[in-house]
């Protein structure tokens, strides 16, 4: 609230009157001020760290549990664990050939681990200390991904929302469950959203840089650092040529004039050229290496296999499912609106899936993942639950473009593309390569209705908890390993 004075004659009654008035006015602007702090918006500052210590320590416990049940390396930990122990002996040349990701989530482990174990004077590079390691990722992660949703939101959006949302994606059941392994997932997640968020900020050459780190946790995050300097050459060109009045005829002046266009180009070189730096490093690894893969190569064989498109609007649809009721009959009505094109999606969806449906060998031969359930007891077993679901996946795709419909058109395209790069080379239905994609989808959409934030809220905690509660009572033995066996995403 602004106080207006005006200027009055002398007199101490009008002064008396006047500094009157300017009490009352405060009085007011602060009643209304706590009116409003009352009813949750400006959010109260000392909230969000309480928010962030709870997460924290709900996670450790669950860290324990986990550990108390399996406290020897697990899965792809049997690869990470000791290839992390033999860089905490500075035994950098030994390698691990099974790994096939670059050494970022050592070093990093080396960096968090290596003061605290000076400080105690022993070294803490143990199964427990390791897993820690995602512990400390997942609570940068939720601060990370709640001052991103102030960035993207800001004004339009309750910041009681933007606490709660933020939660909320931090518990999103395939990533927050790999904060208690020693996996890649959760710290490679976070460093690809820091990224983001410098982008946003416009740090270009600190984005550029944490996109370094970014591909040291997992190669394929080259995607994102693209995505990012497509985002700034197009955001350059808007500010120079797409902004003006008449587009064709900007872009017939600076045809005709080519020192014009040369200066337009200089100007995309000059703001993306740091994340060309790392563009162009990356395709030097590439062709230095042979593979975008390190290690062994037999099981990551790039391919082309579209129905993980579909399988990832399965995941988006499934992990988005406190939104999805009130977007049925709007699908529905489009669908009913647009028949020919809904019916021509159908069948191409329909030819993709028969035609081009791939499996991987560990997709049947590993039990211990949910995955395996799924393909073996309804996908394998009935193959017509393929073609029937490809009416869900057309949901799923209408979804994904409900919760992105508000960004630019450049926005959407580079998504999608960026996507089918990220998903469809990989043979091996593999649930967290749609962690990532999935994030930057959902974190552009504003929640108006309170019950469906609570509702998300609810049904992620219940499913981390189903999760938690069948990786420690549902075991089972291999015949060629003693170890009892569990089951994860």
């Amino acid at each position: 609230m602004k106080n207006v004075s005006k200027s009055a004659g002398g007199g101490e009654r009008q002064h008396s009157q006047l500094v009157l008035k300017n009490v009352v006015n405060k009085r007011q602007t602060l009643s209304q001020f706590s009116s409003r702090t009352m009813m949750g918006s400006p959010q109260p500052s000392f909230i969000f760290p309480l928010v962030i210590v709870s997460f924290t320590a709900v996670s450790y416990v669950c860290l324990v549990v986990v550990y108390t049940v399996q406290p020897t390396p697990f899965i792809d930990e049997v690869f990470h664990i000791p290839q992390a122990q033999k860089y905490c002996d500075s035994k950098f040349q030994e390698w691990d050939p099974k790994i096939t990701t670059l050494p970022g989530l050592y070093l990093f482990s080396i960096g968090l681990n290596g003061p605290v174990s000076w400080v105690l004077g022993r070294q803490l590079c143990d199964v427990f200390s390791l897993r820690i390691t995602n512990l400390v990722a997942a609570a940068f992660m939720l601060l990370t991904i709640h001052k991103l949703l102030i960035h993207l939101h800001g004004d339009r959006m309750d910041n009681w929302k933007v606490m709660l949302s933020g939660l909320n994606l931090s518990l999103l059941p395939v990533l927050y469950w790999f904060t208690f392994l020693y996996y890649t997932d959760v710290l490679s997640t976070l460093v690809v959203l820091v990224m983001i968020l410098l982008h946003l900020h416009h740090a270009p050459t600190t984005a550029a840089a944490m996109g370094v780190v970014a591909v040291m946790m997992r190669q394929t995050n080259i995607i994102w650092v693209g995505f990012l300097c497509v985002l700034m050459a197009v955001d350059v060109l808007g500010v120079r040529v797409l902004k003006a009045p008449a587009l064709m005829k900007k872009i017939k002046k600076a045809a005709a004039k080519p020192y014009r266009l040369a200066e337009v180009l200089a100007d995309v070189v000059v703001d993306c050229f740091s994340y060309g730096i790392v563009l162009a490093g990356f395709l030097l690894f590439v062709m230095y290496n042979g593979s975008v893969v390190v290690g062994d190569r037999s099981a990551h064989e790039a391919t082309v296999h579209l129905p993980q498109l579909g399988y990832f609007c399965l995941f988006f649809l499934v992990f988005s499912l406190p939104y999805t009721p009130s977007h049925v009959r709007p699908f529905i009505k489009l669908c009913r609106r647009h028949l020919a094109f809904a019916v021509a999606v159908l069948v191409v969806g329909v030819m993709v899936v028969h035609s081009n449906t791939l499996v991987h060998p560990y997709l049947l031969a590993d039990n211990r993942h949910l995955t395996f359930y799924l393909w073996n007891k309804l996908y394998g077993r009935f193959s017509f639950v393929r073609y029937l679901m490809v009416p869900v996946y057309m949901f799923g795709a209408y979804m994904v473009h409900v919760f992105i419909q508000n960004r630019s058109f450049v926005f959407k395209a580079l998504f999608l593309a960026c996507l089918v790069a990220s998903v469809v080379p990989h043979k091996l239905l593999e649930l967290r390569y749609f962690i990532v994609p999935f994030l930057l989808a959902r974190m552009q959409y504003i929640s108006r209705n309170w019950w469906q934030l609570w509702i998300e809220t609810l049904y992620f905690l219940l499913i981390n908890s189903l999760t938690l509660y069948l990786f420690v009572s549902k075991t089972f033995v291999w015949e060629d390993l003693p170890e009892l066996q569990r089951i994860i995403w």
